[in-house]
């Protein structure tokens, strides 16, 4: 999946951009640029996947709104809310790169570890999809939603210690090489991402 990504900017590069690749020392920056991208994209993706379950969101709080629901309303709202921080952080977080002039250098292997942390978070979504459609079924069957609209509160807290985990990785790169440190990744997303 990301890497398609990577594919995609590559077949954008303009005549210009594939002679400065050709120049010794250039073409891993080149290649950082390119990953960067894919970076960048995946994230895009992964935001706006999130976005759509935060509409979701605010259709079953009009539902909860008119149905009588008003004592969830505030159970709901709460996990529209975390899940809007998340949505903001995965917008605007570090592409865990260096540039070519910057005082820390990223390695490919490194570059790597944060691309396991971004294929995790982006396997993760569907949790949240899974639990937006628990919501929505016990509104439309008048059920407990509170209940529910904590598990789905848990589940983006989740996401969000991943992505912290994420960004202590980005400053202190030692813990990108910590096998420890990098979340688990079902083998399929992996495969799918190469």
């Amino acid at each position: 999946m990301p890497d398609q990504y990577v594919e995609l900017a590559k077949e954008n590069m303009g005549a210009l951009e594939r002679l400065v690749k050709g120049l010794p020392g250039i073409q891993g920056y080149v290649d950082k640029n390119l990953r960067r991208d894919a970076d960048k994209r995946l994230r895009t993706l992964i935001a706006g996947q999130l976005e759509e379950q935060k509409q979701r969101l605010f259709d079953i709080q009009q539902k909860l709104l008119k149905g009588g629901g008003l004592k969830w309303l505030d159970d709901v709202d709460g996990a529209i809310q975390k899940l809007q921080i998340l949505i903001d952080r995965i917008k605007t977080a570090s592409y865990g790169y260096a540039g070519l002039f910057d005082a820390v250098a990223i390695r490919e292997e490194q570059l790597d570890a944060l691309h396991r942390f971004d294929v995790a978070l982006a396997g993760r979504v569907v949790m949240v999809e899974n639990a937006v459609d628990a919501l929505a079924a016990a509104v439309a069957n008048k059920e407990d939603v509170g209940v529910i609209a904590d598990q789905l509160t848990d589940i983006v807290a989740e996401l969000n210690n991943m992505f912290n985990r994420r960004e202590e990785a980005v400053l202190d790169t030692a813990l990108l090489l910590d096998t420890s440190s990098v979340p688990e990744i079902d083998p399929t997303l992996l495969a799918e991402s190469e």
